[in-house]
């Protein structure tokens, strides 16, 4: 059975958005929002910042951590969960969501699912369930931790 979040990411995907464009899109939806810049800025990290690094799903789900726990304005402090919570979303990717089996980077993802790393492709619908379970991760930590997903810092 195919749910709300599947069939989202299916349509971002299908419109050319990336996996870290994706990620944010669902926490910006979330809240009701929208931000074409931020959007446009996080294609930065898509396919691994276009070299096979890092992939854009952790990197994305890092960010958005960041629109609720991170400096944005002078007389904002981060939150002291910050880089708990981003310790946290770490650990669970490298060590639940990939097993440890593999660095998590674009290049090898790819080679362990069988397919062919390419910085022109958008992968995100062959990633798509790593998209979505960091999404939900970062959803879960950020419950876990008393700090509302709807609000952005702003609001809260």
């Amino acid at each position: 059975m195919i749910d709300e979040t599947q069939v989202a990411v299916m349509e971002m995907a299908a419109k050319g958005y990336s996996c870290a464009q994706i990620v944010l899109l669902l926490g910006l939806r979330v809240m009701g929002r929208e931000n074409p810049d931020l959007t446009r800025a996080m294609a930065g990290l898509a396919m691994g910042a276009g070299c096979g690094d890092i992939c854009g799903a952790l990197t994305g789900g890092l960010c958005l951590l960041s629109v609720h726990t991170a400096k944005g304005i002078d007389d904002e402090r981060p939150s002291p969960m910050a880089r708990t919570l981003m310790g946290a979303l770490i650990k669970w990717f490298k060590f639940d969501e990939l097993k440890g089996e593999v660095k998590p980077d674009c290049l090898r993802i790819f080679e362990k699912n069988g397919q062919t790393y390419d910085a022109s492709a958008n992968p995100t619908e062959s990633c798509a369930d790593l998209v979505i379970n960091t999404w939900r991760k970062v959803m879960g930590l950020l419950s876990e931790n008393q700090i509302d997903p709807t609000l952005g810092r702003d609001e809260a």
